[in-house]
Formats: C-alpha cells, sequence, structure tokens
C-alpha cells in the first residue's frame, strides 16, 4: 500500500491543484505506481526524484500534461484507435501516468533493460492499463516489420538521430512527439515538418512538446 502520505486521496488533490483532476480509479492507480517507483528506486536507482513528491511534480505531472496535448493537438489527426510505441520506456514515464488518463489504442513500451522492464511488468500487474504493453528487447527488434501512428520520445536518443532512426516505421498520418527542456527548431536540411509544439512549467523549469511528422505528409506549423 502507498505510504498516507502519497495517498489516493491526497494524490487526487494534489493533481487537482495542478489543474488535472482524477477519478478514484486513477488517483488509486497513481498511488500505487509512486509506491512501486519509490520502493524499486531504492534497490535500483530508476529516476532522480527520491521523495515521492518530487517525481510527482518534475516527472509524473509531465505525462498529464501530455495527455492534453496529444488531445488537443495530435489525436484529431490520427485513426480512432491509434498504435502507439514508447521507445525507451525507462520507469515508464510519460507512459504508465499517460495511460491512466488516457486509453485509446494500444500502446508500448519498448525497453531493452531487463531490470526495468520487470519493474514495468510488476507495475502492470498491480495497476492493469487498457491495451498497455511491456516489450524486453531492443528497439530495432521491436519495430521490424511494423509501422505506428504515434511514436513517443522522452531520452531515448538525440531528437534528429531518433527521426532517422524511426523513419519507414511511421503510418502516413503518423508523428512523434518528443518530451524536451528546449524547444525543437525545424530545419531546413531536415526531411520533417513541425506540426504542433506546446510549452508549459513544471516545477520551476520551461518544458516543451514537439511533434514531428516527415515533410512530404503536412504543412508545418512553425
Amino acid at each position: 500500500m502507498a505510504r498516507p502520505d502519497s495517498s489516493p486521496q491526497v494524490l487526487g488533490t494534489l493533481c487537482a491543484a495542478a489543474g488535472f483532476p482524477l477519478t478514484k480509479e486513477q488517483s488509486s492507480q497513481l498511488a500505487i505506481y509512486l509506491d512501486l517507483l519509490m520502493r524499486w528506486n531504492r534497490m535500483m536507482n530508476l529516476v532522480g526524484a527520491r521523495h515521492w513528491r518530487d517525481a510527482l511534480d518534475d516527472l509524473i505531472l509531465d505525462s498529464f500534461h501530455l495527455a492534453a496535448f496529444l488531445r488537443e493537438h495530435i489525436l484529431p489527426t490520427l485513426p480512432p484507435s491509434p498504435v502507439t510505441w514508447d521507445l525507451g520506456a525507462g520507469a515508464g514515464l510519460p507512459g504508465i501516468p499517460l495511460r491512466m488518463v488516457w486509453h485509446d489504442g494500444t500502446y508500448c513500451m519498448v525497453e531493452s533493460r531487463d531490470k526495468r522492464t520487470i519493474f514495468l511488468s510488476t507495475v502492470l500487474a498491480r495497476c492493469p492499463l487498457k491495451g498497455t504493453q511491456v516489450f524486453r528487447g531492443r528497439a530495432e527488434q521491436f519495430m521490424e516489420g511494423k509501422k505506428a501512428d504515434l511514436i513517443v520520445s522522452r531520452a531515448f536518443m538525440p531528437w534528429k538521430d531518433m527521426l532517422a532512426f524511426v523513419r519507414g516505421h511511421l503510418t502516413k498520418e503518423g508523428c512523434v512527439v518528443f518530451l524536451t527542456r528546449e524547444e525543437l527548431r525545424p530545419e531546413d536540411n531536415l526531411p520533417w515538418i513541425r506540426t504542433a509544439t506546446m510549452n508549459y512549467a513544471a516545477n520551476g523549469t520551461k518544458r516543451f512538446f514537439c511533434a514531428f511528422r516527415p515533410a512530404e505528409h503536412e504543412q508545418a506549423v512553425l
């Protein structure tokens, strides 16, 4: 069980104050995830945060902002049940909290490190999330012969390398969304177009979402 200070009731109050009201079920899921994250973090250094409140403010609220960004800017252009990949899923950020509040389609967290995939599978066993799966292995192996409607990347690899890495693995409507600490600007020699961007403040820092599609598929939004 989550410690009293990170109970579902407390988490629900804090998230509502941040502009993200949760249902009782979502608050309970978040409490389970935070409890597991902090416990496992003491053994294997999953995230830099050492206290649940730091993880909430610095990491988890990003996922809720991402859900709002996807709903407003990305999902209207995608199929009703999009195929989403989260490459280099790590500790399940943004994926686990994102899927607590956004359940459309399928969402696969791809992670090559065994201990992290065991952690992710443990979270999903305790807190099942609709359409959400874990793949243990390298991204190249996972992507072979497949295409996604949406690819999410937090810090899998440098963004330009990432775009080159996934090219050919997107559907015609598909896009890549980056979570970054700096705005990613399109470049003339890059065969991709930035189609949406948003910035927001979190834990005293400015952060960005930037969405890119292959240049031949979309008009630019600068």
